[in-house]
């Protein structure tokens, strides 16, 4: 039996890394479609005959891959598309543009690495180039070396700056371990993964040898990687004067960037989400509502959410107001309303947008780099160290201190699990603000439903006496009770609900130009500062009657399960869990209130089951004095 299950891991394990070669394959001939088409076609004419069959074969093999390994409909009607396009001698910028979409699409639904796990070093490249490229691609990268005199086709020219616009380091990486098929450009798969990465890096920064670097865009390795210079110019909608300079950046991932000066990341995201915005009114226009409100849930999520925390810290009020006017602009988006009615709710918020660019243009200096950190940090923090501080006084008071250990537990865990988490999820996949929205969203209504348990058991319990012996007795046995799993539970998610979004508004600080030490030392003492106030107002509740600490935590437990319940719902409605009907009223975002229709319902249905639960308790204790 053990041999049979060893067998099937074996066949299980080799069908899945054939299939990832396959798709990484797939990924390869797309690259090379995107950016050698050119050299095929050029006005609906054919100007090479080898390079146009050469083309169409790979357009074929990709078709293949798809079959064989059960692409999708929409991805399989997608390849099919771009042969026939290929067929029909299309644009140049048609066809390269559809076969980075499905290459993209390869990416992120098979969920292929596509950036170096290891430090890239651009010395050992150089070596690596002198003995394994130089002869055919020269040099210099200008493809001129002797062996290469006289291949068809001839080695590519790194400083071609059309072509290379259109590779990746990723795609760079590809060719080195696959190779082209019937060209001169063999398989490098006998080299390291490491020293394949290093190179592709090394090729890749050919053309950026005499460009002076320039600062206003700094990209994570996992995203730089996977992009090519046209696709990072067209997600951040850069200027055409500026990336050559920015994108000599990106690519040297060997030296620090040029300082960014008075721009950042703040400028490129809120740009981004201005673009996005204008787009999806564009498709509104033309009758589709789907990708319209698709793109508009885009321009939130990868234009404004990560930005967030530093926009908070300088206008909490500007955060308010555009949450609740692009959740109005996508709810007149799903009901389809009339095009001046969408674009009077949609002017406002791009000039607000704007207007945050504008004033964005800060110097980085040490004291706003701790005192932005500091802001953020406090901010969350406060809102689980209030939730510890009604835990942790009850438990004193009712002298049942063992259960202490829960808790702590339980927030400890958090931080460990949630860190742990992000770099473990960040290594794998890009936590976008989709995923730290999402994760948000599902701990608060996790994190809602327990307060609301608690705040229903201490209700039930009102005779003080009682809930003491209650506690007391069930120290002993905390964990088989279930009142310190739920204590910890508790504990858990309160903590838990905002770590992956405040270590993101730290990684977008550091990268829009804040000193990182100083980021690290706000964000350090804004949470001891939460420890200590959190101590102080513990050690001072011992002075508070029980009877009243209890009925007030009580309401408030309850308060905050129905605060988490309108935040849960909120964040989901972001990513579009949940639909968004907007309400022309006030936003009170300190109670969860998002001014949404849906938000509205739930709070009020969690308000009244806690009225109904005070109201019976009271009618059973008159009745019981009577």
């Amino acid at each position: 039996m053990i041999k049979i299950f060893f067998c099937l891991l074996f066949v299980i394990g080799s069908t899945a890394f054939a299939s990832t070669k396959e798709n990484q394959l797939a990924v390869h001939l797309l690259s090379y479609l995107a950016q050698d088409y050119g050299e095929a076609v050029a006005n609906g004419k054919v100007i090479s005959k080898g390079e146009y069959e050469e083309q169409i074969d790979f357009s074929n093999e990709v078709i293949r891959i798809a079959k064989e390994n059960n692409y999708n409909q929409s991805l399989s009607s997608s390849i099919q598309n771009l042969n026939q396009s290929i067929l029909a001698k299309s644009k140049v910028h048609e066809v390269s543009a559809l076969a980075n979409k499905i290459k993209s699409e390869i990416l992120k639904q098979f969920n292929l690495l596509t950036y170096p796990e290891t430090k890239i070093d651009l010395t050992r490249a150089a070596n690596l180039y002198k003995n394994n490229c130089m002869s055919c691609h020269g040099q210099n990268g200008y493809g001129d070396g002797e062996a290469g005199e006289g291949l068809e086709p001839s080695p590519t020219n790194f400083h071609d700056l059309e072509r290379m616009r259109n590779v990746s380091p990723y795609g760079a990486y590809n060719t080195i371990t696959l190779g082209v098929n019937e060209t001169g450009m063999a398989a490098h798969d006998y080299l390291s993964k490491e020293d394949r990465w290093s190179l592709a890096y090394y090729v890749s920064s050919f053309r950026f040898k005499n460009i002076e670097k320039r600062a206003g865009l700094v990209l994570d390795v996992k995203e730089s990687s996977s992009l090519s210079d046209n696709e990072i110019q067209k997600k951040f909608d850069l200027k055409e004067d500026d990336l050559m300079g920015m994108m000599a950046t990106i690519r040297d991932i060997n030296s620090p960037p040029p300082s960014n000066g008075n721009k950042g990341q703040v400028e490129i995201y809120l740009k981004k989400a201005i673009k996005d915005l204008k787009a999806s009114f564009s498709l509104y226009k033309a009758g589709k509502l789907k990708e319209a409100r698709n793109l508009s849930l885009s321009a939130y999520l990868q234009g404004v959410e990560p930005v967030e925390g530093i926009l908070k810290s300088k206008n909490a009020d500007l955060v308010i107001e555009l949450e609740t006017s692009l959740a109005k602009y996508r709810g007149l988006i799903s009901e389809s309303a009339n095009h001046s009615k969408v674009e009077s709710v949609l002017n406002p918020i791009l000039s607000k947008l704007q207007g945050a660019i504008d004033t964005s243009t800060i110097k980085k200096t040490n004291v706003s780099s701790f005192l932005v950190s500091f802001g953020i940090v406090l901010r969350e923090a406060f809102e689980a160290g209030l939730i510890l501080f009604l835990l942790l006084s009850l438990t004193r008071k009712s002298n049942a201190t063992a259960f202490n250990k829960h808790i702590h537990l339980g927030w400890i865990s958090s931080i460990a699990i949630g860190v742990g988490a992000y770099i473990l999820l960040s290594r794998y996949i890009s936590i976008t603000g989709e995923v730290a929205e999402s994760l948000e969203g599902y701990t608060a209504l996790i994190a809602s439903l327990l307060l609301f348990y608690v705040g229903y058991w201490m209700h039930k319990n009102t005779d003080i006496q009682k809930l003491k012996d209650k506690f007391t007795s069930a120290v002993d046995t905390t964990l088989g009770s279930g009142r310190g799993l739920t204590l910890f539970f508790i504990a858990f998610t309160a903590s838990f609900r905002e770590i992956f979004e405040t270590i993101l508004f730290l990684k977008v600080l550091i990268l829009d130009g804040y000193q990182q030490y100083f980021v690290g030392i706000g964000a350090i003492s804004a949470v001891l500062l939460t420890f200590f106030v959190i101590l102080v107002a513990i050690k001072f509740s011992i002075k508070l009657n029980l009877k009243y600490l209890f009925k007030a935590s009580t309401i408030l437990i309850l308060s905050l399960s129905t605060i988490f319940l309108g935040k849960g719902i909120g964040a989901l409605q972001k990513t579009g869990v949940f639909p968004q009907t907007s309400l022309d009223i006030f936003s009170l975002p300190s109670i969860g209130f998002n001014s949404t229709l849906e938000v509205l319902i739930a709070q009020m249905i969690m308000v009244l089951l806690v009225l109904s639960f005070f109201i019976a308790s009271r009618l059973k204790l008159e009745k019981g004095m009577a």
